[in-house]
């Protein structure tokens, strides 16, 4: 190898300013590269002749370890359609297309190709949003691969076993925590819990919001006290999360407090919402607002009364704001409606629509979507949180059906192909072939959706 390195250095020199060293060659290429009187010559000659020495030089390995045998797998296999599908998936750059098959797969307990697993793996490996999916359909083959290649540990992550991983939290990167986290609140929910408080004051401020996060998917009336005292955390993030996070436990000792505060400053008289608001602070206001449970308003009207009454005291849309939080961290369809009903196009609407339940959900935005503009409709499209359901899918298909070719309806029809639910996709732009001429977008409309059809159509 140094001998080798040496000739490469000089070929980078130069043989004018440096001398191939012909002394530390093996004396085989060394006697016939001695021959050589131009040292030009010599290097050239000396590098064909090291190269082919290596070469043939190479001792064959005849002393390789057998590697294990992944378990078996009885799920059944994938149909052939489907199969030639996750080939073309695998090569034509759409992780979301991917990421959505893998989970039919998944839902429907069909075993992927062994022989594709290490594409997949590599190609989760490069797009982190693919490796929970793709950790779900690996099965036992993924986890023999798991074993051969640290890089594709996160094979593991979908069945991890109950105490045991743990050592992915304690000693993994920060990708594999996070993976390991997430599946073990939901396989082994206490387990979790006591390998998060074992090493809580050990952590960094960002593993400490990172685990609140994803605790925050899996809240429990029993994490009030971890809630409480992440309260007085060192790092402001961390407390801002566990604070809303226990703003969302119902009944939780924090909520209390927030609704003492504001009682004595709230009074209804006649048809006014009266708010004594501390040094005129409306931050601190919303703030409180949006902190206090909804119940706490329900001793002054219902939510469709109180967003009717004249406010005094404060900005009424400081109160709104404050309410539309409410909604929304708790989920409140009545306070969601109320707010929809006084103030149909606010600017939260796509943040706000989730709360509704999901025929009153295609009723708002039907509303919506005739009273706004394209361009406000696009931005509420991208908005809307996923998963929709039927019915808000159907409107926006019917939506984009009947527009004309703008940016702004361009724009929306990529989020709407990806994002409608598949009971959409029997829809006409799905199942009829766009008009000669048509915008691209129409035509890349079409195709995703018949793409997405078939998909299902094939794992049915």
């Amino acid at each position: 190898m140094t001998a080798w390195a040496d000739l490469v250095g000089v070929a980078l020199l130069g043989t004018r300013r440096r001398a191939p060293d012909l002394g530390a060659l093996p004396p085989a290429v060394r006697e016939l590269a001695g021959e050589r009187t131009d040292p030009a010559d010599a290097l050239l000659t000396a590098g064909a002749l090291l190269t082919a020495y290596r070469r043939a030089g190479w001792q064959p390995e005849n002393a390789a370890e057998t590697l294990p045998v992944a378990e078996s797998d009885s799920r059944p296999d994938l149909p052939d359609a489907a199969r030639e599908r996750l080939a073309r998936l695998l090569t034509a750059s759409r992780p979301e297309l991917l990421a959505e098959w893998l989970g039919v797969v998944a839902e429907r307990g069909l075993r992927v190709p062994p022989e594709r697993l290490p594409a997949l793996a590599e190609a989760a490996r490069a797009k982190p949003a693919l490796r929970g999916p793709v950790a779900l359909v690996a099965g036992p083959a993924g986890r023999w691969l798991a074993g051969l290649n640290p890089e594709w540990r996160f094979l593991t992550a979908a069945a991890p076993e109950p105490g045991g991983g743990a050592d992915d939290w304690r000693f993994g990167s920060p990708a594999q925590r996070r993976s390991w986290l997430a599946v073990a609140l939901v396989a082994d929910p206490e387990g979790a819990r006591a390998a998060v408080t074992a090493s809580w004051e050990s952590e960094p401020a960002e593993v400490r919001a990172t685990v609140l996060e994803l605790l925050g998917e899996h809240l429990r009336a029993e994490d009030e006290p971890f809630l409480e005292a992440a309260l007085g955390d060192r790092a402001a993030s961390v407390r801002q999360l566990a604070s809303a996070l226990l703003l969302r436990v119902p009944g939780s000792a924090l909520g209390r407090r927030m609704a003492d505060r504001l009682r004595p400053l709230v009074r209804v008289r006649e048809d006014a919402l009266e708010i004594d608001v501390p040094e005129a602070d409306t931050r601190w206001l919303r703030q409180a607002v949006a902190a206090t449970p909804p119940e706490f308003w329900a001793e002054f009207g219902t939510p469709a009364e109180l967003v009717r009454l004249t406010v005094q005291g404060a900005p009424a849309s400081v109160l709104r704001e404050g309410w539309a939080v409410v909604a929304v961290r708790h989920r409140d369809a009545r306070w969601a409606k109320a707010l929809f009903d006084a103030d149909p196009g606010r600017a939260d609407a796509g943040t706000l629509i989730q709360v509704l339940p999901p025929p009153e959900r295609a009723k708002v935005l039907a509303r919506l979507i005739r009273q706004a503009r394209p361009e406000a409709v696009a931005r509420l499209v991208v908005d809307l949180p996923a998963p929709w359901p039927p019915e808000v899918g159907t409107v926006l298909l019917d939506w984009l059906a009947g527009r004309e070719d703008t940016r702004a309806v361009a724009h929306a029809a990529v989020t709407i192909a990806r994002t409608v639910p598949p009971e959409c996709l029997g829809h006409p732009l799905a199942t009829t072939a766009p008009e000669p001429g048509s915008a691209p977008w129409r035509r890349a409309l079409a195709e995703t959706l018949n793409f997405r059809r078939e998909m299902y159509e094939e794992l049915a």
